[in-house]
């Protein structure tokens, strides 16, 4: 569980950064613009990062949620949404490289990264909102020595 959550989060940290640099531009244009500028790294980069991540998660994943004592809600979630990240992306490939295309079609794959961490995002969100509620409130820092006991009074 330990490896799905960190490379969920690396995941859908590339998704954030990839949507940092897609959402204004398809705002205020409707068209998301390539070239130019080099903010193309916003997209680039993270996809070569979190495709590998969203792989090993979705390896990770499915061995979690095929165990029986590792199954619960934010698993399953992320599992899925790894799981669906991976297909998108073969789909894609396939795409590309299947039916004689041009290979421009490989610019939808940080498209594929997005749709399947929604799923994974939701499973973080479960995940941070159970730990959240597991623990303690506290008012103000704890001590750091916890006060001696009180001795009794000699007479």
């Amino acid at each position: 569980m330990k490896m799905l959550l960190a490379v969920s989060i690396v995941s859908v940290l590339c998704t954030v950064a990839i949507l940092i640099y897609v959402l204004p531009q398809l705002a205020v244009s409707g068209v998301v613009e390539v070239g130019g500028r080099g903010l193309e790294l916003l997209v680039v980069l993270p996809t070569l990062v979190g495709l590998p991540c969203s792989f090993a998660g979705a390896i990770v994943g499915t061995v979690c949620v095929l165990r029986r004592r590792t199954r619960g809600t934010a698993t399953v979630l992320m599992a899925l949404g790894q799981v669906t990240t991976v297909a998108l992306t073969a789909a894609i490939m396939v795409w590309a490289f299947g039916f004689a295309s041009t290979g421009w079609e490989l610019i939808a794959l940080p498209s594929a990264l997005m749709v399947g961490q929604v799923m994974v995002a939701a499973g973080l969100v479960v995940v941070f909102k159970r730990r959240s509620a597991s623990s303690p409130r506290r008012i103000g820092n704890p001590p750091a020595h916890p006060a001696a006991p009180p001795t009794p009074e000699c007479k």
